[in-house]
């Protein structure tokens, strides 16, 4: 699997929502705030699902209500292809399991 540069990088995440690259970290990442604990814990299965569909994992952060997502290749210590493949797919789940406004 192959590194992305900076430009793939920025690229790529204008196709996204909402993630943002953290240069320092080696990652993409994007927070989401879900109505309450459980419809973010039932996103979180759904993610999982697709996680392992995919076979590739972000690391996910749970405070009550809201998900951080960190999206990078740990075996390459960057983000790649894959990574920002992971993350539409996170962007489809997100859109579905947020209440129409």
């Amino acid at each position: 699997m192959a590194l992305l540069d900076e430009r793939q990088i920025s690229e790529g995440l204008a196709e996204l929502d909402g993630w943002e690259w953290h240069p320092d970290a080696a990652e993409i990442r994007r927070t989401v705030a879900m109505p309450d604990f459980m419809s973010a814990i039932g996103l979180v299965d759904a993610i999982a699902q697709a996680a392992e569909e995919a076979g590739h994992h972000p690391d996910i952060d749970i405070r009550y209500n809201r998900l951080t997502f960190h999206q990078t290749t740990h075996a390459v210590g960057g983000v790649t292809g894959a990574d920002l493949r992971l993350a539409s797919r996170i962007d489809a789940l997100v859109a579905e399991a947020l209440p129409a406004d």
